[in-house]
């Protein structure tokens, strides 16, 4: 460009803020010859909308001449990260403010549940704003409470297009298609926002088709419009439709390809999803976050170190991924460091998600104390960190110490949910206790009202198989089919899933007790779900040579071979200074084979000898 104003550069670092390109937009703002206040607010945005407080602050403090933009953003930006406490001071401090920033205070107040702060700030309010208003009607329709939301929106003298637009996504999110399109139908002037909230209200139903015509019928569809359709068909599966809109469309945002890229990683394509992340023009922290969350085990620490080089700053979100990760291959080493990354970029303490992921860490590297004592630093705790905690107790066997743990979760006002129930029976099964088992889950339904799903039907499966039970384990297995899961098709394919997993533990439990008839009926289950599931065949054939049926044990290995069957090769891993070392079942590919298998010749014979 040959003649660059201060309009220009403004122009380039809003261009990158709204595309969640923050290191490129400083990089611009850093070298611009003269900034004025738009240059500084745009920037203040763009840390805001990606969560990064610690730098909005410092940049806020900089701004030699704040103006109630200034303010409104920092002030959204602290409610967005969960710290209430500085937006309340902020707004407190505020030299003026205008309808937006009450606005923002109050559905602030209302994402983080705080109904009471929020009706008394409106109260405040010196006047009431359209603006106001559709604030408290936007939180109660994010709250999930909509009937307040239509008492509100009844009480209102003047409203507008945002107060239509807000309602037509609260009958939608109700299931009330028909009141969404009605009132649709009745604005006099509708925006793209008003056509995209109906479309999103039938994708969210699982009305694809009039979702399709009504975009079709669209006047003007700006970028918005075309994901929400994309995100929609990518949600309900429909991926080939989703990529022929996305070639379609005129132009797109990091959204557009984030949206894209999910889909090849829901497909479980890495490769493929490898391939478009690294087409993408522009990328963000979401981008790496969905493309690592799709990568197996060490790819995704390749691809955590990749992001740090390109400049990328993990949120909570890629902690949580990766630390995960490491839960899932016992790499302590990298937990560790991990944890320290997390603690130095300030996601410790009040990040319960980080928080979390770091418990469980801990707990599969079998450092139950240090997953306790990350437990105790949390300063707000929520349901997640209460589970995560159940469920290392579970998984180490303390079952007295999680069920102590459960009683202490609800005597400080938490309410469990199914995942805290899958702890406490995962405990349960850990140490046989069949009757606390049985209870727990019973008082899911009674004191809770939370359904069963399939996961605690296979865990008290387990109980009972391990205890012996095995007619009733097969009883309440064949209960599982009636129960009413979710309607739409991830939720189906959910169920199947557990339900075949229920049929593999009772079928591991027959082996177990030598239990060949009800072994032969799980095994023809598992099978006809799974045909190509060889560890499933191998239970069943050491099922029949613990009898000494051993025709019937060669037959079985017969017909893996005539349909093709191979047992999944097993795989261990381990990490040896920050390095991880994987090995295959009769692997001999690794660099020091020759040293490691005379390592374990010699502890064998020190075995054989008595001596270990």
């Amino acid at each position: 460009m040959p003649h660059r104003n201060l309009v220009t550069w403004n122009c380039m670092i809003s261009g990158y803020v709204r595309n969640y390109m923050i290191v490129q937009a400083l990089r611009i703002f850093d070298v611009m010859p003269s900034k004025n206040i738009v240059s500084w607010t745009a920037l203040l945005t763009g840390y805001c909308k990606l969560g990064r407080l610690d730098e909005a602050r410092v940049l806020f403090n900089k701004i030699p001449e704040k103006n109630v933009v200034c303010w409104n953003s920092m002030i959204s930006g602290c409610m967005k990260k969960g710290d209430i406490t500085s937006a309340r001071l902020l707004f407190d401090e505020m030299p003026m403010r205008n309808n937006t920033s009450w606005a923002i205070m109050i559905q602030g107040y209302l994402q983080h549940k705080l109904v009471p702060q929020a009706r008394a700030l409106f109260d405040r309010a010196p006047v009431r704003a359209t603006a106001i208003y559709n604030a408290f009607l936007s939180g109660y329709v994010e709250l999930g409470r909509y009937k307040d939301a239509e008492e509100l929106y009844a009480q209102m003298a003047e409203k507008n297009l945002v107060s239509w637009n807000t309602m037509i996504t609260c009958y939608s999110r109700s299931g009330r298609m028909g009141s969404a399109k009605l009132l649709f139908e009745g604005i006099p002037e509708k925006d793209t926002i008003s056509w995209t909230a109906l479309i999103r209200g039938y994708l969210q139903n699982g009305d694809i088709d009039p979702a399709k015509r009504l975009f079709e019928q669209m006047p003007v569809r700006d970028v918005m419009a075309w994901n929400t359709m994309i995100g929609g068909l990518v949600q309900h599966g429909m991926i080939e439709d989703a990529m022929h809109l996305f070639d379609e469309m005129p132009q797109r945002d990091v959204v557009s390809w984030n949206t894209i890229l999910q889909a090849h990683v829901r497909q479980g394509d890495t490769a493929k999803a490898c391939s478009f992340f690294d087409r993408m023009p522009c990328k963000s922290e979401t981008s790496w976050n969905t493309l690592i969350s799709g990568c197996r085990s060490e790819e995704a620490l390749v691809m955590f170190r990749q992001m740090l080089r390109e400049g990328f700053s993990p949120d909570q979100v890629t902690f949580a991924v990766v630390i995960s990760v490491c839960a899932s291959l016992v790499a302590l080493g990298w937990g560790r460091m991990l944890h320290l990354y997390a603690w130095r970029a300030g996601y410790e303490h009040d990040h319960t998600l980080v928080m979390s992921s770091l418990i469980s860490m801990y707990s599969s590297c079998g450092l139950l104390g240090d997953a306790n004592q990350v437990f105790k630093c949390v300063l707000k705790h929520d349901t997640i960190s209460w589970n995560a905690m159940i469920a290392a107790y579970a998984y180490h066997g303390f079952a007295a110490e999680a069920f102590e743990l459960f009683e202490e979760m609800i005597r400080a006002g938490f309410i469990p949910d199914n995942v805290t129930f899958l702890g406490l029976l995962s405990a349960c099964a850990h140490r046989g206790l069949v009757d606390a088992g049985c209870r727990y889950f019973i008082r899911m339904h009674k004191d809770w009202k939370l359904i069963p799903r399939p996961q605690h039907f296979s865990c008290v499966v387990d109980l009972l198989g391990r205890s012996g039970m095995m007619n009733q384990a097969h009883d309440l297995v064949n209960r599982m089919t009636m129960v009413d899961n979710d309607n739409d098709d991830d939720g189906h394919a959910a169920a199947q899933a557990n339900n075949n997993n229920a049929w593999e533990t009772l079928l591991s439990a027959c082996k177990f007790h030598g239990n060949l008839e009800l072994g032969q009926v799980a095994a023809q289950r598992v099978l006809q779900a799974q045909p190509l599931d060889g560890g499933m065949y191998i239970i069943l054939a050491n099922i029949y040579a613990a009898k000494g049926m051993w025709q019937d044990a060669t037959s079985i290995r017969a017909l893996m071979r005539a349909r093709g069957v191979k047992k999944e090769t097993g795989c261990s891993w381990i990490e040896v200074n920050g390095r991880m070392h994987s090995f295959m079942s009769n692997d001999k590919s690794h660099q020091s084979f020759d040293q490691l298998y005379q390592h374990l010749d010699n502890l064998s014979i020190i075995m054989e000898e008595g001596n270990m």
